[in-house]
């Protein structure tokens, strides 16, 4: 429970990240897919865990 609730607001801040990063993408970043893949990746594992927890409760 007390994981979750640690998890809510870096869940959000990575959200917000993300749309920032989706709303204004950098011409200079070369890697531009690979980054954007590597947050989707990371989200999707953020989600997993947060629904196996909630699954435990």
């Amino acid at each position: 429970m007390m994981f979750l609730t640690l998890c809510k607001p870096f869940l959000a801040i990575l959200n917000s990240c993300l749309i920032s990063m989706l709303r204004t993408p950098n011409p200079y970043l070369p890697l531009w897919p690979s980054v954007l893949m590597f947050w989707i990746v990371i989200l999707l594992i953020l989600v997993c865990i947060n629904s196996m927890l909630i699954g435990l409760i």
